[in-house]
């Protein structure tokens, strides 16, 4: 879990917490309410003490609910009740176990090209439609240049470095596991080649006819994995789709803030990683993070050296374009001499674990 100690984005976010302070303090059982909102350390008092923050201000309904926090982690101190089983995990798609290298919003560009028609119709995320037949339902002509776009994003969707093996150690320990996301339709197939057999459940809004933080799409999700919503743990990178949306239909939520730029209150249910965003009852547990990073790598090693091949060779054309003439020899040699490693994975694996290492070391320093 990121810091939890006190720590502000902004002036204005500082003052709008500590207004909030004072205001809890002046009410009922004021004390009670100001711990549960300084240690918002359950998914559901995270998303009440960041709702109280965006408003500068307490409501009743909020306050009210913030007690409800209250009373239950004391029933749950007096008499032993621990967090319920967790039966399954939900994970987004975008942003928590995928990126887009390339994002072009192909669909976005048809919706601005056509606002008022795209107002009267189902959105592409909640329907089985591909992008040229929607174009053609907003009344626009056959869109080349969004379906190039959107050829480019599909072709740069690729894995973080610590989702495979997430994955595994979830369903290792008996865990079902879901893919819960608001996408369009072709997005869809990129993510089951990637992520294949890993995935129990998949449930995306497209066809699920509902969107994220729709209590329609929670509810049919747990349907889907045939558990009670407080026996899901939703896991996603979105604050309302994936936090507050699963809290509001009785699940549990993890915040997966990758970046640590998560706000003050956020930071309590906030993970920097899978790793730390899942539970683990199992032997991984008695390996290191990186441990388990070089694990993955070697797992993916084919896949992720292909993606730094083809991002280096890009480079390297660039270089021989914008090089002068008495240095465009040796920028076509290097360009040709990086070719010839295309077939050897061999060649990035010590670059890929210590790229990793770096990226641990970086976020624990500033932990």
């Amino acid at each position: 879990m990121s810091d939890a100690r006190p720590s502000f984005r902004n002036p204005a976010e500082k003052a709008a917490y500590d207004a909030v302070l004072i205001d809890l303090a002046g009410r009922p059982r004021g004390n009670e309410a100001v711990m549960a909102f300084r240690t918002p350390t359950d998914p559901i008092a995270a998303v009440i003490a960041d709702a109280m923050v965006h408003a500068g201000a307490v409501s009743d309904e909020l306050y009210t609910r913030l007690l409800t926090v209250v009373d239950r982690r004391y029933a749950a101190f007096r008499h032993g009740v621990g967090q319920p089983v967790t039966r399954a995990i939900a994970f987004d798609a975008f942003g928590t176990l995928v990126h887009i290298g390339r994002k072009r919003h192909p669909f976005e560009r048809l919706i601005r090209q056509a606002r008022d028609r795209a107002k009267m119709i189902p959105s592409p995320m909640a329907q089985p439609i591909g992008l040229a037949d929607y174009a053609a339902a907003l009344g626009l002509p056959r869109p080349d240049i969004e379906l190039a776009a959107l050829d480019e994003e599909l072709a740069t969707i690729t894995l973080y470095l610590d989702t495979l093996d997430t994955l595994h150690r979830v369903r290792d320990q008996g865990m079902k596991v879901a893919l819960a996301s608001n996408l369009a339709m072709p997005y869809a197939a990129p993510l089951k080649a990637l992520l294949g057999d890993l995935i129990d459940v998949w449930h995306l809004s497209f066809d699920a006819g509902a969107i994220k933080p729709e209590r329609a799409f929670y509810a049919g999700l747990t349907a889907k994995l045939g558990c009670e919503p407080n026996e899901l743990l939703m896991v996603g990178d979105t604050w309302r789709d994936d936090i507050v949306g699963a809290v509001d239909a009785g699940s549990r939520a993890r915040w997966l803030d990758r970046d640590g730029r998560a706000s003050h209150v956020r930071r309590f249910i906030a993970a920097s990683g899978l790793a730390d965003a899942c539970p683990d009852r199992g032997p991984a547990t008695h390996k290191t993070e990186m441990e388990l990073v070089i694990e993955s790598i070697d797992a993916n090693l084919d896949y992720l050296h292909n993606q730094r091949w083809a991002n280096e060779m890009g480079r390297l054309r660039q270089a021989v374009e914008r090089a002068p003439d008495t240095e465009k020899a040796a920028a076509k040699q290097a360009a040709e001499d990086h070719y010839c490693t295309r077939a050897q994975p061999e060649n990035s694996r010590a670059a890929l674990i210590q790229s990793a290492f770096e990226q641990i070391e970086a976020r624990r320093a500033s932990d």
